[in-house]
């Protein structure tokens, strides 16, 4: 009963996800378009546009509303989604302390779109029941996300760190080049997982081989630490 409960939660709290990065994104384009529309640079300061604070100050209370679903309701203790929720709040915090309304909060928000399938992915079974129609959407949506992991986010991310260059100080600075950067690396991340579940034969084997070799390293290594440790015993019996 409770492990079929935390698995219902599981995926409300997917669905929630879907819906408010639907809404992110939505909010994120037509800011965009705004921006491009009037001919401004997206790695500008949009200190009078009414869509940028609206996405900070939602972004703010979504990642807020998350951390408390995820580790209070559910306890689960996912790293890599604590970690970028942690940086994402910590760059979001920043901004409002110092009144900084960056116009690259829109492509932020559109990098959003990388959740929009994730409550019909939590629906699906188990893998070892999956019927041919629930593989081919389990593939369907794990191939969409690394599309927008590998072909869109980088684009969305280079804003942020471009952002830089409106600083008025180093820490200013940080707080765009650091969420910048690292979350870039967790998607890299991201991606990778992807690739070794569309293609466990592949990337999985690569992982396999790896660990087969230290294996067969580490043996070779204790097999000469055996025989050095026999060959020093017999020379102080011999003395």
């Amino acid at each position: 009963g409770g492990g079929i409960l935390h698995l219902w939660h599981n995926q409300v709290l997917q669905v929630y996800r879907s819906m408010q990065c639907m809404l992110f994104a939505s909010m994120g384009v037509f800011s965009m378009g705004v921006i491009y529309g009037q001919g401004g640079s997206l790695s500008a300061q949009c200190n009078d546009d009414v869509f940028i604070a609206a996405i900070i100050n939602f972004f703010f209370w979504y990642f807020v509303a998350d951390l408390f679903i995820m580790v209070v309701l559910l306890q689960h203790w996912r790293m890599d989604l604590l970690f970028h929720h942690g940086v994402a709040l910590t760059g979001i915090s920043s901004l409002i302390l110092n009144n900084l309304y960056p116009c690259a909060s829109a492509p932020v928000a559109v990098t959003e779109l990388i959740s929009l399938f994730s409550g019909v992915e939590s629906m699906l079974p188990p893998p070892k029941v999956w019927t041919r129609g629930e593989s081919h959407v389990f593939y369907v949506i794990r191939s969409y996300r690394l599309a927008v992991l590998v072909l869109a986010r980088p684009f969305l991310w280079q804003h942020v760190r471009l952002s830089a260059s409106t600083a008025t100080s180093s820490l200013q600075a940080a707080t765009y080049m650091l969420p910048g950067t690292l979350l870039q690396v967790l998607d890299i991340m991201w991606s990778w997982k992807i690739l070794q579940s569309l293609f466990p034969g592949t990337f999985g084997k690569a992982k396999k081989v790896a660990t087969s070799e230290s294996s067969v390293n580490l043996a070779q290594a204790v097999k000469r630490s055996s025989t050095l440790e026999k060959q020093v015993s017999a020379n102080g019996k011999a003395h």
